[in-house]
């Protein structure tokens, strides 16, 4: 029987199925910061904070959830919140702490890349998307697509992610190494993570993409560019003090 090749899409599903309860004394942290409304997206997410001030009555989608923790923080300070994910056992987790931070949202299981009509055109007045993004992305043309379809004209997409170049740089004894190079998109890295959370996680199928690519993507799907940052988030011991760990891209639809 010949076996079937499984795509990055199924690669990447069966890897956040297995990981969906990573963190979880961290995750419950925050989720009670969340349902007492203690502030935190202005002291967990500071990057996008000024752009989510204002979002009570507000509709919000936000791709790739994942954790759902800014998911939820949106829904409690009074946003109507759409969920996208691949993982059927991450949907699972977001509706029980739905429940458990007193909010409503609605969850849907499916590629970004590949939206299904369900989801409405023209319908959301921000896409929020935060951190570990861009790099299980293999269609970046169509996950730009797909966000500049369902926002409304004047919708404005906001997304903080891992800068490119923080991702293919280490530091040994002070110095920055580079791991590989910057250039070498177009094939995904297989990734078996060390982190412990994850120690037993199926492969992973992961993207590397130059920050221009992302840029462009978003021109080329119809957004205006508002705003571009780097910064620099001490995330771990290991994170490189010389370089950008994120960055900010805020757009308009137009």
């Amino acid at each position: 029987m010949k076996r079937r090749c499984l795509n990055s899409v199924e690669i990447n599903r069966k890897h956040w199925e297995a990981i969906a309860k990573r963190n979880e004394p961290q995750k419950a942290e925050y989720l009670n910061l969340i349902r007492d409304d203690h502030q935190y997206l202005e002291k967990i997410e500071p990057k996008i904070f000024p752009y989510l001030q204002k979002i009570q009555g507000k509709r919000i989608i936000v791709p790739q959830f994942g954790d759902a923790l800014v998911l939820l923080a949106c829904a409690r300070r009074g946003a109507n919140v759409t969920g996208v994910d691949l993982s059927r056992e991450q949907i699972r987790l977001a509706k029980k702490e739905a429940k458990y931070c007193h909010v409503k949202a609605t969850l849907i299981e499916a590629d970004w890349q590949n939206l299904p009509e369900s989801v409405p055109d023209n319908y959301y007045d921000l896409a929020v998307a935060e951190c570990g993004i861009f790099i299980w992305i293999e269609h970046l043309d169509a996950w730009m697509k797909s966000t500049h379809r369902v926002l409304k004209t004047n919708g404005k997409m906001i997304v903080t992610d891992f800068h490119p170049f923080n991702l293919i740089t280490g530091q040994e004894r002070g110095r920055i190494v580079v791991k590989r190079s910057y250039f070498c998109q177009g094939h995904p890295i297989n990734h078996l993570a060390s982190d412990a959370s994850e120690k037993n996680a199926p492969q992973s199928a992961e993207f590397l993409w130059k920050l221009s690519d992302i840029i462009n993507a978003a021109i080329e799907a119809g957004f205006q560019i508002n705003r571009i940052e780097e910064f620099r988030v001490k995330q771990t011991a290991e994170a490189v003090s010389l370089v950008p760990t994120d960055f900010l891209l805020v757009a308009t639809k137009k």
